[in-house]
């Protein structure tokens, strides 16, 4: 099997190695994430240089990580969609890759661009990863419909 990377992975080990590393593991007993750490814990581990090894450094990371999580996680229930939680604060790119609000985004032309176009790419993320369901069909063509009206 031929591997790639999805648009925007920032890997350095090419993918067709990673992808061959996560096939092995799968077939010697499941492939998790913390095996795939584990097993690119050795210095000549085709992954080890994807890791960041510095505990401190790794530490501070996973905190910001943890942060951005939190983020993400904070959700408003706008009335005017019935009352279903929605993200409060958006990652939108500028100056620096930041969250705004979800009101600002919304008022806000370049940011309301931005996330549209983000919408658009996980619209098309969904299609790939579920194109071999036939029974998402009419979904994928209102999609269609839906990329060819905003673009």
């Amino acid at each position: 099997m031929q591997y790639s990377y999805k648009p925007g992975a920032q890997l350095k080990t090419p993918a067709d190695i990673a992808g061959q590393v996560c096939q092995q593991l799968e077939e010697s007993g499941g492939l998790t994430a913390k095996r795939l750490l584990d097993a690119s814990r050795p210095v000549d581990a085709p992954l080890h240089n994807e890791f960041e090894w510095d505990d401190s450094e790794a530490a501070e990371k996973y905190r910001e990580y943890q942060a951005a999580h939190i983020i993400r996680c904070i959700v408003v229930h706008p009335e005017a969609v019935a009352n279903e939680p929605v993200r409060a604060f958006i990652n939108v790119s500028g100056e620096n890759r930041s969250y705004r609000s979800l009101d600002v985004v919304l008022n806000t032309t370049t940011m309301r661009e931005q996330m549209l176009g983000q919408a658009l790419k996980d619209l098309r993320a969904f299609e790939v990863k579920y194109s071999t369901l036939s029974e998402l069909a009419e979904v994928f063509n209102a999609i269609h419909q839906f990329q060819e009206t905003a673009t």
